[in-house]
């Protein structure tokens, strides 16, 4: 897993992966964006759902629900944080949910953020640019490291 991918946006809401990507591409964020609509699907692309898995390319974010079919968002973060070719991946939790247990288990199953979900009229998306900056922009790891 040597390529990155850039961002993995996990989330069954058609409409809010629709306002992500256009606020990460009116803001100029050059990464390819990959969609995944559900936990199951996030696991695949990952490569952590199979017995033989591809893993071509490794995103450099996560962006992940909570509240999803087949597979929710807690059981991605914990197999994302179980293996070891996925585990430094920093994954941003995106969620609508302020409940103090999904904030606690989110972080307590490896989370490196939890943002809530919000709109805004004027600047729909900004949240997720801002975070989708710090992260692939800001943030150093240890395999950027030098």
């Amino acid at each position: 897993m040597n390529e990155h991918a850039g961002i993995l946006l996990v989330d069954d809401n058609r409409d809010e992966v629709d306002v992500a990507i256009r606020a990460l591409n009116r803001a100029g964020v050059d990464v390819p964006i990959e969609v995944a609509r559900d936990g199951l699907a996030a696991l695949e692309s990952l490569g952590l759902e199979s017995e033989a898995p591809d893993r071509k390319k490794t995103p450099r974010v996560i962006f992940l629900d909570l509240r999803m079919p087949r597979v929710d968002g807690f059981e991605v973060l914990r197999r994302v944080r179980e293996d070891p070719l996925t585990e430094g991946i920093p994954v941003v939790v995106l969620s609508s949910s302020n409940r103090k247990e999904d904030i606690q288990r989110s972080y307590a199953l490896g989370a490196n953020s939890y943002l809530l979900k919000r709109f805004d009229g004027d600047k729909p998306g900004s949240y997720i640019v801002a975070a989708a900056h710090y992260w692939l922009n800001l943030n150093r790891t240890v395999q950027e490291g030098g």
